[in-house]
Formats: structure tokens, C-alpha cells, sequence
């Protein structure tokens, strides 16, 4: 089944003159898709009393019209109502191409390989695990060099996995808990045998935190080793800011704000935190996806954008492209390539 709602088409959208996030929903996907919109109120209702939800083909398009940015506080129970969804037979085409996938592969993505050589400097026996993330080394392998050149300069130790597998919140967010089981069964024995797990992946992080129960070690995200440069910079900056942390009790704004701003940067105070449309990983709802973040896109008004998150990053370089053509618009930079000395 297809999750994307067919009308969405039919809204026109003026992205280059949008109105001011003060001006618009908390939540992106009520902003560029209302008709298929389904208020927090009524998940939570449904989530409390789940004999008065009715899986069927409207409730499916709801229920998945949403980026999980968790604005709304409102992201548990939706995946809660998408495993219901899915065990009623109501199961994306996009979540029987990952659980194949997954089988195969151990991602979402249909390769196994990391997209870049790890580098030489990389220990191969520490206690602390640098985790990538599927995303991070499928999709973005210059971001993820970047991060793993930044642990190094600053001299942390670390090793890499030479095969992961995936944290499992795609399949989490598409109500696959079967899939989701078996990732949280494999990868807890693996981060057992480290002493601390740094994260380069919010996604990873929040669903290592708060949903591997028998996890014995120690889980940070890569923002909690992030420090002012040494080297005076410049730039004027806008910044994507992380919704899996931001919205979910790891706020990291003001410190990164305050990071940057340290180096020498130049932070545009007027422009404030929406998510960016890729909290989905470009999945499911694609055409609500590519609106949200066209809408962001124009949000930006500094000669560069960063961001420390790889989702991020992905959906800011694709959808820059679309918006400003290959050669002009403002520079994507990551926020690690920002910091180095």
C-alpha cells in the first residue's frame, strides 16, 4: 500500500515567499498536508483506548502523515498505531522493501558496504565504539569522514564497526516490530561489548537510549564532544538543528549555537528550529517530505548552512540542489568540517 495521500499534488506552494515559521503550524506535515492531518488530542485518545481504534485505508494515510520530528510530543503513540496498522495488514510498500532489505543487508538501503575507506588513524581494539549509522555510511560518506577526521584531531579513541547493522528506527517508525526486534536483539550484543557508544546518528542515539532495554554501556551523541574552534572563524551561519535530540529531552541548540559562535561565526538570530522533512529517512510519505523541506530550504537567509546530523545533511544537499540549481545558493557545510582547527 501507498501511504501518500494523492491530493497533496493539488496544493500550491509559493516556497521562495512562504510565510514566517511564527506564522505556521508546530507541525510541518498539518502545515503543507491538512487533509490528512490527524491532531495530537486524537492519537494520544486512540494510543490510550486502541479498542476504539479502527485500522483501515484513512486512518493509514493519517496515522503515516507525519516526519516524526515530534513537535507535538505525539511520535510513541503514532508508532504505536503503525504496528497496529501493520499487524492489521495495512503495510507500506516502502516497509516491504526495507524488511527485505534488511534481511539481505541489515539496512534500508540495499548495500552492505561502507561508501569510503575508514581511515588508517582508527583504533581496532578501543573501548569506545564510533557508530555510524546506516544512513551516515550509505548516503552521506564525506559528512561521515568529516565527523570521524574530528574525533581524530581531537584526539579521541575510538574504533569502527567494519559491518553494522541498522539501529532499527526505520522499521520502528514503519511498525515492523518484528524487524525492529531482531536489530535490537543483534546490535545489544554487540554495543554490550563496549564500554561507551559515541553516536554520529540522533536516530541511533534516541533509539539506543530510551528503547534498548538490556543495554549495559554508556551512549553519547557526537555533540556531546563538539568544542569551539582554536583558529578564529567567520561566516555568517544558518543551522539545521537536530529534531531527534532537540525534541526528544537532549536539547543540543544553545550549545551549538554558542559553539559556533565562540569560533568566530556569525549565527542568524532570527531564524528559528523546523524540522527539515527528512525525519522518515525520504520514506512513506515523499511528496509531503519534498514540501516540508523546500519550505525550509527558503528558511535560510546565511551565506552557509550546517548541521551535525547526517538526515539532515542529506535533505539539505538534495533539496539546495533542487531549489537553487548545482552552482549557486548557500554553501552546505557540516558543522564538523566548521570546527576543525
Amino acid at each position: 500500500m501507498d501511504p501518500n495521500s494523492l491530493d497533496i499534488e493539488d496544493q500550491k506552494i509559493d516556497y521562495k515567499n512562504y510565510k514566517n515559521i511564527k506564522d505556521r503550524f508546530i507541525c510541518p506535515t498539518k502545515e503543507v498536508n491538512p487533509n490528512h492531518f490527524i491532531e495530537p488530542d486524537i492519537v494520544s485518545f486512540m494510543h490510550l483506548f486502541p479498542k476504539l481504534f479502527k485500522p483501515n485505508e484513512k486512518r493509514f494515510i493519517e496515522i503515516y502523515n507525519c516526519v516524526h520530528c515530534n513537535a507535538c510530543k505525539m511520535d510513541l503513540a503514532r508508532y504505536y498505531l503503525k504496528s497496529k496498522l501493520n499487524k492489521a495488514g495495512f503495510i507500506s510498500n516502502d516497509t516491504k522493501i526495507m524488511a527485505n532489505s534488511f534481511k539481505k543487508y541489515g539496512n534500508p538501503f540495499n548495500r552492505d558496504k561502507f561508501r569510503f575507506k575508514i581511515p588508517n588513524e582508527v583504533s581496532e581494539d578501543s573501548d569506545t565504539l564510533f557508530y555510524l549509522g546506516c544512513l551516515s555510511y550509505a548516503k552521506v560518506p564525506n559528512f561521515t569522514l568529516n565527523a570521524i577526521k574530528y574525533l581524530l584531531r581531537n584526539n579521541i579513541d575510538f574504533t569502527i564497526l567494519k559491518k553494522e547493522f541498522c539501529c532499527g528506527i526505520p522499521a520502528f517508525e514503519a511498525g515492523d516490530t518484528n524487524t525492529l526486534n531482531e536489530l535490537i536483539n543483534k546490535n545489544t550484543e554487540i554495543l554490550n561489548s563496549y564500554k561507551k557508544v559515541i553516536c554520529l546518528c540522533p536516530a541511533c542515539f534516541d533509539i539506543f537510549s530510551n528503547f534498548y532495554k538490556n543495554l549495559n554501556t554508556e551512549i553519547y551523541h557526537i555533540s556531546d564532544y563538539l568544542k569551539p574552534s582554536k583558529i578564529k572563524k567567520s561566516g555568517r551561519l544558518s543551522i539545521q538543528h537536530l529534531c531527534q535530540l532537540e525534541n526528544r529531552n537532549k536539547p543540543t541548540m544553545h550549545k551549538i549555537n554558542n559553539i559556533l559562535k565562540e569560533s568566530g561565526y556569525k549565527i542568524q538570530e532570527d531564524e528559528k528550529h523546523w524540522c527539515c522533512g527528512g525525519g522518515m529517512g525520504l520514506v512513506h510519505i515523499q511528496k509531503t517530505i519534498e514540501k516540508i523541506a523546500r519550505i525550509r530550504i527558503h528558511d535560510f537567509k546565511g551565506e552557509i548552512i550546517t548541521t551535525y546530523c547526517p538526515s539532515c545533511y542529506h535533505v539539505l544537499k538534495l533539496f539546495l540542489r533542487k531549489e537553487y540549481g548545482a552552482n549557486s545558493g548557500p554553501k552546505l557545510i557540516d558543522t564538523f568540517s566548521l570546527l576543525l582547527d
